[in-house]
Formats: structure tokens, C-alpha cells, sequence
């Protein structure tokens, strides 16, 4: 009797915690179906209130397009040109701060310091109207710089840092290229200012310590690798040497021992040495070449600039939405108005 009491105080369990989770679906189909009822009720709300107000929207934005086209034809045309540039010995973040530098002259108006500081003439300076930087980016050079990363640390620090920290501690100025960009009101500007913002950071004497460092560096370590590889051209050619006249005084029935460092060399080991020290040269005389400069210019300024002509930035378009929102605006205030007018009766 007991167990069937038990059967039946389970079957009802079973029950009850069905029927509760089938409600609780039901509920939540319930819920979701009227959050899309009521997104569709607002969308036709507001697809009633556009038509009603049509007119009005579409007269107001047609008068601020016609301001601001006005504003458009009498303001003078902009023009712009980038350059490219990579960077040696961490001297990014000294070029970001020069051209951050330019362009605060710019928005103070300091025509007078622009033109000293960018060797230019005052009345050149005034038609200065921004000075703009930002990396290239390429996620590539992350996993680069990561494997020389890896290549150059010890085992334990490696380690210790995996690929995602190494990408979160990765800034601007790590990446390899930048791009410079100049706005001005005089299109013949440009090819003037290279120059200047290059020499801006190539003075620096930190970064002039550090390249002659550098070079100091990888001259000697071409001498190294030249007379390692004369060396080894030299092993070579005793070993061969011993190989020919080994080989003729076998002929004869003659046995030569080599030389106990003969034995442990062979040829294949003496050419793969060789191989590794023509490669190293190639790479070090690859290093000289990208290291000549501070600011290597991969693509300098033309000589005529672009019209700016970015829709999203004319007045014609900026006005045309400004006006809008400010009828919308009006119109909302008005029903707002009216609604609490109604509410008061």
C-alpha cells in the first residue's frame, strides 16, 4: 500500500514540475510575443506621426540643405595630402607629439610659431587648417613583433606572457607604418612640409645617439661575420686540399690520416656554416639599409593636394539634419504641450 502511495505522491510531483515548466515557457513565448507586438505598435506610431508630419520635416530640411549649401559655394576649398613614414628607435611616440603639437597651432591660430617651427612663411601658415597621424594598421606585424619577441627573451619570460597579453600591451606606436595627413586652403602647400616634420624628430639628439649607436653596432658585426666567413672559405679549402692529395695517395696505395680537426669536420658541415654567415651578412646589411634614417619616408607628400569633398562634412548635409531634428523637435514639444493641456481638462 505504501509503495503504491509512494508511486502516486511521485507521479504527482512529476506532474506538478511539468506543468510549471510548460508555464513557464508559455509565459515566456507570451512575454516575447508581446515585446514584438509592442515594437510594431511603436514602429507604426511613428510611421503615423512621419506622415502626418511630412511636410514640415521635409520643408525644414530642404531649408537648412539650402542654408548650408549657401555657406558651401562661399567657403573656401580644402585640400589635403598625406605621407607615409616608418619608424626607427622607438621615435613614434616624438613624432605623434609633433604633429599633435602642428596641429594645436593650428587651433590656437599661431600662424607666427607654425611657420618657424615648419620653416614656412607666415601667410603660408595661416591656410594651415589640421595636422593629422595614425598607425597602418596590420594585425600580421603583432605576430611578428610577437615571434621576435619570443626569439630574443629567455624561456622563462616567454613563459610567462602569452600572445593575448602581448596583443593588449600593443599600442599605436608599435606598429611599423604611419600615415600623415595635412588639410590646407593652399594646394601647393604640401611638398613644402616634409621636409620639416621629418628633420623635427631626425634632430632629436636621443634618436641621433641612438642610430649612431646602432650603425656602430652593425658595422662591427659585419666585420665579424666578413672575417668569419673568410675563414671558414679557408677551412674549406684546406680540407679539400687534404681530400684531392688523400685521394691521390690512394690511388698509389698510400694511407694519410688527417688532422684530428679534419676528422670532426666535413664538408657539408663547412658549406651549411657558410650558408648561416652569407645569411647573417644579408640580414645585417638589410638592418643598415632600414636603419640609414630615424624616419625612413616610404611615401612623402604630393605636390598637389586633394579637395576635400566628404559629403558627411558639408554644411548642405549637416544643416539639412540639423534642421530636421530641430522641426522634430518642435513638433514633439508642441503635442507634449497639448497632451498636458488635454490632461488638465
Amino acid at each position: 500500500m505504501s509503495q503504491q502511495n509512494n508511486q502516486k505522491d511521485e507521479e504527482v510531483d512529476l506532474g506538478n514540475l511539468f506543468n510549471a515548466i510548460g508555464k513557464g515557457f508559455q509565459n515566456l513565448f507570451n512575454a516575447i510575443g508581446q515585446f514584438f507586438m509592442s515594437l510594431f505598435h511603436l514602429l507604426i506610431l511613428a510611421l503615423v506621426f512621419i506622415r502626418n508630419n511630412a511636410i514640415k520635416l521635409g520643408l525644414a530640411i530642404v531649408l537648412g540643405a539650402i542654408v548650408g549649401f549657401v555657406l558651401d559655394l562661399n567657403n573656401p576649398k580644402q585640400f589635403s595630402s598625406t605621407m607615409i613614414v616608418e619608424h626607427n628607435f622607438n621615435s613614434a611616440q616624438q613624432l605623434y607629439k609633433n604633429i599633435e603639437f602642428y596641429n594645436e597651432l593650428v587651433k590656437q591660430k599661431d600662424s607666427v610659431l607654425l611657420a618657424e617651427a615648419l620653416d614656412i612663411t607666415v601667410s603660408e601658415a595661416v591656410k594651415l587648417k589640421g595636422f593629422y597621424i595614425g598607425p597602418i594598421r596590420n594585425e600580421n606585424e603583432k605576430y611578428e613583433l610577437f615571434d621576435k619577441f619570443v626569439n630574443e627573451v629567455d624561456t622563462a619570460t616567454v613563459s610567462r606572457i602569452d600572445f593575448k597579453e602581448f596583443k593588449q600591451g600593443f599600442t599605436d606606436y608599435d606598429y611599423k607604418y604611419h600615415q600623415i595627413k595635412v588639410k590646407s586652403l593652399n594646394n601647393s602647400i604640401f611638398d613644402k612640409l616634409s621636409t620639416p616634420i621629418v628633420n623635427s624628430v631626425e634632430s632629436n639628439p636621443y634618436f641621433n645617439n641612438q642610430k649612431k649607436i646602432n650603425d656602430q653596432n652593425l658595422l662591427q658585426n659585419e666585420k665579424v661575420l666578413v672575417k668569419s666567413l673568410s675563414e671558414v672559405d679557408t677551412l674549406r679549402n684546406i680540407y679539400n686540399e687534404v681530400l684531392i692529395t688523400e685521394a691521390k695517395k690512394a690511388e698509389t696505395g698510400t694511407n694519410i690520416t688527417l688532422a684530428q680537426g679534419a676528422k670532426k669536420t666535413n664538408e657539408l658541415e663547412l658549406f651549411s656554416e657558410s650558408l648561416k654567415l652569407n645569411k647573417d651578412l644579408i640580414s645585417n646589411n638589410k638592418a643598415k639599409a632600414e636603419t640609414t634614417d630615424i624616419l625612413n619616408v616610404v611615401s612623402s607628400f604630393s605636390k598637389v593636394g586633394v579637395k576635400e569633398s566628404s559629403l558627411f562634412k558639408k554644411n548642405t548635409f549637416l544643416l539639412g539634419i540639423g534642421f530636421g531634428l530641430l522641426m522634430l523637435l518642435f513638433i514633439l514639444l508642441r503635442q507634449l504641450n497639448q497632451y498636458l493641456i488635454d490632461y488638465k481638462r
